[in-house]
């Protein structure tokens, strides 16, 4: 009997039009990853019910929960990604290059995860999870090395078949971008003393929508307020940073992340991350030993009065119109 290998397995994706049901003219696309845990589970209900006897009464079948995350190396080919994260997004551009601008706003009908098995024997190779919905997005940038980001994903159904539900997948290929050329620029000035940043946001999805329907399945995902949070951490070379969040100062941060010159053309794509508003909370430097200290400082990020009315939005600059990348 076979035994399938991590490395030919793969990942799909597809937008989908009416939640819970696969796009009749799909478009998939092929997702490269690090690792991933999405599945399906199922409860066993235990009887309590006494019947003379010491012997257990066959259990009943619970609700049906899709859930898991997909782990990846942050690379500029993940727009559809980024469209079922932020809900929101305009393309604008006649032609190469293109600009992409990702804003928080109501999320896709759905997103279709489909795994693929090939090295498995038997008829279904296939698990195909449709109904699902990207409740957070994660993003951690160091000093060295690939951008870590992912994403955790609550979803409604999953189908085992024999084939793919698309099959002429588009592989749009997979060009990270790395830590060397990223830069972050803090409350309009550039950040010299950074070493790490790692956001996090949440689309706060309910995923107690089950329904006696005779399914088992989650009957929606709504999404609720959206939360932006994560930590700055900078050498300790003076207050400024640390003052902010004593004084409860507003302040911005900007990341951006670039492939050559990151003027939007083949080669050269731009991913951009603002959170134009945002508060740090209090949490002052420490001694942890004789070597040079750190400043680490959580923060907040919020929409007040900012002219582009998004908590945190993202703009991708690369040659790919929005029919294809999205």
């Amino acid at each position: 009997m076979a035994h399938q290998r991590g490395a030919t397995a793969r990942l799909a994706i597809d937008t989908e039009t009416t939640f819970k049901t696969t796009p009749g003219t799909p478009d998939g696309l092929i997702l490269p990853f690090v690792n991933e845990s999405i599945r399906a589970s199922q409860n066993l209900n235990e009887s309590k019910t006494i019947r003379s006897s010491r012997n257990p009464q066959a259990p009943s079948a619970g609700r049906i929960e899709v859930a898991g995350d997909i782990n990846f190396e942050f690379a500029w080919q993940y727009g559809r990604i980024l469209k079922h994260v932020f809900g929101g997004v305009a393309t604008t551009g006649a032609s190469a290059p293109y600009t992409h601008t990702f804003t928080i706003g109501s999320l896709p009908a759905g997103l279709l995860v489909e795994k693929s098995f090939p090295d498995i024997s038997g008829t279904n190779k296939f698990a195909l999870f449709n109904g699902c919905k990207i409740n957070q997005f994660r993003l951690s940038c160091g000093t060295e090395g690939m951008i870590e980001a992912g994403v955790s994903i609550l979803g409604a159904k999953e189908t085992l078949g024999s084939s793919s539900f698309d099959a002429t997948l588009r592989d749009l290929g997979h060009e990270p971008f790395d830590a060397f050329k990223a830069t972050i620029t803090e409350g309009g000035s550039a950040l010299a003393i950074g070493t790490k940043i790692d956001l996090l946001f949440e689309n706060n999805l309910d995923g107690n929508t089950f329904v006696i329907d005779g399914t088992g399945q989650r009957y929606s995902l709504p999404e609720g307020t959206a939360k932006v949070s994560g930590t700055l951490t900078a050498l300790f070379d003076s207050y400024a940073l640390y003052e902010k969040a004593v004084n409860r100062t507003e302040s911005s941060l900007v990341l951006e992340f670039i492939r050559g010159t990151g003027n939007g053309s083949d080669g050269n794509e731009k991913i951009t991350f603002y959170i134009d508003e945002l508060l740090y909370r209090r949490q002052g430097p420490v001694i942890t030993g004789p070597t040079g200290l750190l400043v680490e400082l959580p923060f907040v990020g919020f929409y007040t009065d900012d002219a582009d009315a998004s908590a945190l939005r993202c703009v991708a600059m690369n040659a790919e119109a929005g029919a294809t990348y999205l």
